[in-house]
């Protein structure tokens, strides 16, 4: 039962609205006066999506109890006095990394990754929390996607409880089911259907490569370039991950999503097009309470298309959008903003225009671990090139394993809908 708190109980605060295990429970607290029966007059669809997001909250607040309790305390390192690192930057830094066991600061302030031996043909050291603070930030604002979903700090990997629900044809929820039984007719129990889906954290691995013109001359250039590489290369690739992974050794990406609904071409729709009765349909298929949060992603390769749409009527019509040469194209589709993603595939393919909300979308990343890295001259020895190896772990996947059906409709709905390929 759902039920509206009247005063504090425990942690939970007055005018707080939760459901309550069994109805015994609801009865006892409400007949304490601390609650009242919480009784919705908004839409149906609305109180589902209410609920739903309840249910995913309590699980969010589960998951994260769970982390911290498993969580060991961080190693505790002496820090030199000051508290100061010896570097001016991570181009310094790395200049270090480069030189070897033969600088002395890389032995006082970090730890070292490889054999302790000769760093440059056998390791390198964690960069500094202050350094990879900086790379991380720079993944975060490279990425346009990434920074949008909803994000765990993990140990290991991660298994989700979800409501594995595919129609709301007996429940609005999958989390449990209402009977009306007459007086003296016995409850029926209600079964939630729950899925675990498994999150990993992958290896990500990638390598920059500086002159020794660069290493020598100028830390400040040597740090602007590590962390523009680096930075943007990774959160590129997760972005990438996102839209397009396996789910094989890296992310489970939308368009290989079960939830992802795919929307059938318009009857005589030439192979290059995007029409308006396209994004339409797409508009309608996606679930409702998506509608505040979702984002158009497009190839750039469909900016003419999207300009150009058209409502048709009869011989005549009109433009959807009303533009010129003097003004900027239109940013957004129904209220939902646009994004130019190179991570969408071409015109008329399966992918060119994606519709999603990624606050649906999963990722985990290592927590409390900072990027590693690893330098080497010898990889690139004749091109007098230092290689630097920078490493991350990562997954993710939609929140959802299909796409379902509303209890009063034909047509599924699901947070993330594409436009199928064109021919």
């Amino acid at each position: 039962m759902i039920i509206r708190f009247l005063k504090d109980y425990g942690d939970v605060k007055a005018d707080t609205i939760r459901s309550t295990r069994t109805d015994e429970d609801a009865k006892t607290l409400i007949d304490g006066g601390i609650a009242e029966k919480y009784v919705s007059t908004e839409d149906p669809e609305v109180l589902a999506a209410e609920i739903e997001q309840r249910l995913k909250d309590e699980v969010v607040a589960q998951v994260k109890e769970q982390l911290a309790a498993n969580r060991p305390d961080p190693p505790i390192a002496a820090e030199p006095k000051g508290n100061k690192l010896p570097w001016g930057g991570l181009g310094d830094f790395a200049k270090s990394v480069m030189v070897g066991k033969a600088d002395q600061k890389l032995w006082s302030y970090c730890k070292s990754t490889g054999m302790n031996i000769a760093i440059n043909a056998d390791g390198g050291f964690l960069i500094p929390q202050e350094f990879s603070t900086a790379l991380l930030t720079a993944m975060s604002e490279s990425g346009s996607l990434a920074p949008r979903c909803m994000n765990f700090a993990v140990n290991n990997n991660l298994t989700l409880p979800i409501v594995n629900i595919t129609t709301q044809a007996t429940s609005w929820t999958g989390g449990m089911t209402i009977y009306k039984p007459g007086e003296g007719v016995a409850k029926t129990a209600s079964v939630p259907q729950l899925a675990k889906p498994e999150l990993h954290l992958h290896k990500m691995t990638g390598v920059v490569y500086a002159t020794d013109e660069l290493l020598s001359d100028s830390p400040v250039a040597l740090e602007t370039f590590l962390t523009t590489m680096a930075g943007t290369e990774f959160a590129l690739t997760k972005d990438e991950d996102i839209v397009n992974g396996s789910g094989a050794g890296e992310a489970l990406g939308i368009m290989n999503s079960p939830c992802l609904i795919s929307v059938t071409k318009e009857t005589g729709q030439a192979g290059t097009t995007i029409v308006y009765e396209n994004v339409l349909k797409m508009w309608k298929r996606l679930y409702n309470p998506s509608r505040g949060k979702a984002v158009w992603l497009i190839n750039q390769d469909c900016m003419d298309q999207i300009a150009t749409m058209a409502v048709n009527v009869g011989t005549g019509g009109a433009p959807v959008f009303v533009v010129n040469a003097t003004t900027a194209i239109p940013e957004r589709i129904f209220g939902a903003p646009i994004i130019w993603s190179p991570h969408c595939q071409t015109l008329g393919t399966s992918g060119d225009i994606i519709l999603g909300d990624l606050s649906q979308y999963v990722t985990i990343s290592k927590a409390g671990e900072e990027m590693k890295t690893a330098t080497s001259i010898h990889l690139k020895f004749l091109e007098n090139e230092t290689a630097f190896r920078f490493e991350i772990r990562f997954d993710g996947q939609p929140w959802w394993t299909s796409a379902r059906t509303p209890k009063h409709g034909l047509s599924t709905v699901s947070p993330f809908v594409a436009l199928a390929v064109r021919e």
